[in-house]
């Protein structure tokens, strides 16, 4: 059986969120998702909000384990936007941050870097992130992560 990587865009309600927990308490509500963009090769391609909700498995983070990645997302900002490459100088928990490959690999390394001050837990925790991320980016060149904070 084949495994299911994209789904049609109108089908967005099926997809199946990976949640990655260390530190948030079941009760959380405010989080990041993780959703890669399906790639178009058309010229005036404009990404929609469906072309980022398409993965079948998207990544859920809540804040207070969220919170362990923002330092690491802030060593690789500024990022820029994939659909006009406009700056993006801030990591936002509120809307969205379009993160390329090149940026999604300094990210993994500043983090593999810190391996070895990080205590078991939250390397575990670091480790299944890098793993999902790796894994996504088989499948795309961008993620877009997601906040409701």
């Amino acid at each position: 059986m084949k495994e299911i990587i994209w789904l049609n865009p109108d089908e967005y309600e099926k997809q199946v969120y990976d949640e990655l927990r260390l530190y948030a308490p079941k009760s959380e509500k405010i989080l990041l998702d993780f959703n890669p963009l399906k790639i178009s090769d058309d010229y005036d391609w404009d990404p929609k909000w469906e072309e980022w909700h398409c993965y079948y498995r998207p990544l859920r983070i809540y804040k207070q384990d969220y919170e362990l990645l923002l330092d690491y997302f802030n060593k690789v900002l500024p990022t820029r936007y994939t659909s006009d490459g406009t700056p993006n100088p801030i990591f936002d928990v509120c809307f969205t941050n379009w993160i390329d490959k090149e940026d999604w690999d300094k990210l993994i390394h500043e983090i593999e870097q810190d391996f070895e001050n990080i205590n078991d837990d939250e390397k575990k925790f670091f480790e299944e992130f890098i793993k999902w991320v790796k894994e996504a980016l088989k499948h795309t060149s961008v993620i877009v992560v997601e906040g409701n904070q």
